[in-house]
Formats: C-alpha cells, sequence, structure tokens
C-alpha cells in the first residue's frame, strides 16, 4: 500500500522538499480501509479524468491535472448536493460505498497525514469558500467544510469586483506561491460563490543531479521531428519495471516517501497507448512489479504551464446534473434560490531540474444562481415596462415599454 502514495504523488503531482535536517524524523503512513478505499478512489477517477482531458486536446501539447486538487474541490461541493445530483458524484468520483461522514474524516485524516509526512518534502493543502454576501449560506455546509477541510470562508461583496479578483486571485498566487497568479478572470452578475483548492510542492531528488552533466541532446516527438533539450544525467540504483508497451522507473524525492513515476513508450508506441491503459488496478500492479536495478538516467529539463475548464470532461464521466440550471440540486448549500455549478476551472504547474520539482495546481469551482435572483443590484439590462403615477391618486399618469433604448 506503501506503493499507492507513490502513485499518488506522481498522479497528483505535487512533489517538493526543503533544506536538509539532521536525522529528519519520517513517518509511515498507515491506511485504515476507509482511506486505501477514497486513495483508490481518486486514482481511478484522476486516470480516467486525465484521459478525457488528453482526449480533448486539439493538438499534442504538454498537460498536468491535480485529481487529488480536483477530488478535493468537488468533496467541498458535494457535501451542498443532494438528490440525484448527489449520486452523480458518488458514482463519478467512485465513493457511492462510501457515506458522507466516511469521505470527509478520510480526506481530513489523509490530508493531515500528506502535509507531516516526509520533513524533507515541502507539500502544502489549501482550501477555500468566497461567497456573496448578501446570499444566505447554510451553516452546516460552511462548518463541515470548515472542519473537515480547513477551508477559509469568507463572505465578500461581489458588487466590489476589483476588489474580489484580487481577493480570489490573490489566494491562489499566495498559496502556489507565485507559481498560479489567478483562477477568476471576471465575476459575473449571477455568480454567489468560488470554492477553491490548491495544492504546492516543492521537492528536492533523493539522488540530485549534477548540472555540470547535463548536455544539450536529441528529443523526437511522436510525429517524428526532433529538437535540442537540455537533459540531466544521473546513474543510480532505482526502481524499474519493464512492460511490454512502456519501461517504468521510479525517482524519488527526499527521504523517498514522495516519487515521480516515469512511464517510457517502447518502441511503436505511443502515449496515447499507456494512457489507454491507466487504471488504479493497473498500476498497483505495475507498481508492485517494481524491482531496484543500476540505471543511466538521461531525463530532460521541462517546465511549463497547463489549464483547462473541467466542465465537459466530468459531464462526459456522469456529473451532469450540476451543471444543468434545471436539474441540479445544491440546497445543501442554499434554499434561497437555484443554484448551478457554472465553471470547473484547473491550472497546473510544474518545473523539473537538476535539483528536483516544484509542482503547483488550483481548482476553481463557480456555483451561481440560474437567475439574477439573489443580487441586490438592479439591472435593467433587457426590455422593461414603464409607467408614471401620482401617488395620492394612484393615477396612472403614463405607462410604456422600452424594447431597444438605442431606438429614437
Amino acid at each position: 500500500m506503501k506503493r499507492l502514495f507513490s502513485l499518488l504523488a506522481i498522479a497528483i503531482l505535487v512533489l517538493s522538499c526543503t533544506n536538509d535536517t539532521v536525522n529528519p524524523v519520517v513517518t509511515d503512513l498507515i491506511l485504515t480501509e476507509k482511506s486505501a478505499k477514497i486513495i483508490a478512489a481518486d486514482n481511478q477517477f484522476g486516470f480516467e479524468l486525465f484521459r478525457k482531458v488528453n482526449a480533448s486536446l486539439d493538438e499534442p501539447k504538454n498537460t498536468m491535472i491535480s485529481p487529488m486538487s480536483v477530488s478535493l474541490a468537488l468533496a467541498m461541493v458535494y457535501n451542498g448536493t443532494a438528490g440525484n445530483t448527489k449520486k452523480q458524484m458518488e458514482d463519478m468520483l467512485h465513493k457511492a460505498n462510501l457515506s458522507p461522514d466516511d469521505i470527509n474524516q478520510s480526506y481530513k485524516d489523509l490530508v493531515s497525514a500528506l502535509q507531516s509526512h516526509d520533513p524533507k518534502v515541502e507539500l502544502s493543502i489549501s482550501n477555500a469558500i468566497f461567497y456573496r454576501n448578501s446570499f444566505s449560506v447554510k451553516n452546516d455546509f460552511i462548518t463541515t467544510n470548515q472542519n473537515f477541510y480547513q477551508a477559509e470562508v469568507s463572505g465578500l461583496d461581489f458588487s466590489k469586483t476589483i476588489e474580489i479578483l484580487n481577493k480570489v486571485n490573490g489566494w491562489v498566487n499566495t498559496k502556489t506561491k507565485g507559481k498560479i497568479d489567478k483562477i477568476i478572470e471576471e465575476v459575473k452578475p449571477e455568480d454567489i460563490m468560488y470554492l477553491l483548492n490548491a495544492i504546492y510542492f516543492n521537492g528536492e531528488w533523493k539522488y540530485s543531479f549534477d548540472t555540470k552533466k547535463t548536455l544539450e541532446l536529441t528529443f523526437t516527438k511522436e510525429d517524428k521531428t526532433t529538437v535540442q533539450a537540455p537533459t540531466m544525467i544521473i546513474e543510480k540504483p532505482f526502481n524499474y519495471y519493464s512492460h511490454q508497451k512502456f519501461e517504468l522507473l521510479e525517482m524519488p524525492y527526499g527521504s523517498g516517501k514522495y516519487s515521480m513515476l516515469i512511464f517510457l513508450p517502447e518502441t511503436g508506441k505511443t502515449t496515447n497507448d499507456i494512457i489507454s491503459l491507466l487504471t488504479s488496478e493497473n498500476a498497483n500492479d505495475w507498481i508492485s512489479k517494481l524491482s531496484e536495478q543500476k540505471k543511466e538516467v538521461f531525463l530532460p529539463k521541462f517546465e511549463f504551464k497547463f489549464d483547462d475548464s473541467l466542465v465537459d470532461e466530468l459531464k462526459a464521466l456522469g456529473m451532469t446534473d450540476a451543471f444543468n440550471d434545471a436539474k441540479a440540486n445544491l440546497t445543501g448549500i442554499s434554499e434561497a434560490a437555484q443554484l448551478v455549478i457554472s465553471e470547473v476551472k484547473h491550472k497546473s504547474y510544474i518545473k523539473v531540474d537538476e535539483r528536483g520539482t516544484e509542482a503547483a495546481a488550483v481548482t476553481g469551482i463557480t456555483v451561481g444562481v440560474t437567475s439574477v435572483g439573489p443580487d441586490n443590484s438592479f439591472r435593467v439590462d433587457h426590455p422593461f415596462i414603464f409607467a408614471i403615477r401620482e401617488k395620492d391618486t394612484k393615477a396612472i399618469l403614463f405607462i410604456g415599454k422600452v424594447m431597444d433604448p438605442k431606438q429614437n
């Protein structure tokens, strides 16, 4: 099961480390049965989501998501769902056999354990809920997410759009140490809540690469064109497994509790061939077959950002009602208006060099109303009727309608 955390670390790609300390205390994570189910479910959901994201790309490009970030953000929303909306999320997240209390407590225990797991690894996981202060939000929804997800909760004046953008995006920038600077571009009239998760990881390799050995070497892309890339070189004992379609290498960080798994397609195979095989069961099987072998590793340095709206992918995985104005059931958040999820935005960043890996991911879920009902403002932004009356006599002096205010 410890190997499963290696899978979790690469699947969410949040990897990091601090300076060496004298005899650092490295803890062993002992999983309860429910925690093990949570991890297996998140891994399976993560592979399925990654497959959908990969399939949606118009052209081959560097891609990275954080299944844990998406799962945690969705878990907070899940606490506000009911009926078929709730069931669809349970099925999509492979958590139908777990109660809400089991899910919440398991996440609380897991996140706490991961963040204090390896003193050589810096890992922070943060959650927040920013909501329109004029909108009535159920106290149970707030307290559940505060107690189990340590969510920072703030009621704000959404009419001050610049302040909201600065507040929400400032939180994202701070929690990812500047690697992701924003998650929302505008505050829409129908927006009443932003639920955020941020994950940051900065970890040194257990075996550092010598910068003096880094060379410009040829990297051949899948279309057979080539580029010259700074390539790091190291020879050490690594865990390794050879599959008929790929080679698998495990590169540890810090004290070895976190690692990067590298799936290298065999000749004639592509990354899509591997992605099609990625399931929680398969990954566990491959990892169990790793064995230590001395390998000379050539690994190109890389750094990139990726962002995507996950709405279409989540719909394709079965979570449809939450995005449907007529079917969404988010009554656990509020019954003051008909609520709907309008956006699930995901952004990620990763940098791999001789020292190690720095990575971050943010998931932002926007909850809105299906009309402008809860907004205290009065927006005359469509055709309207008007009347002029005298107060004492109540006589209507004029009545009319405006269909086009620019029309003479």
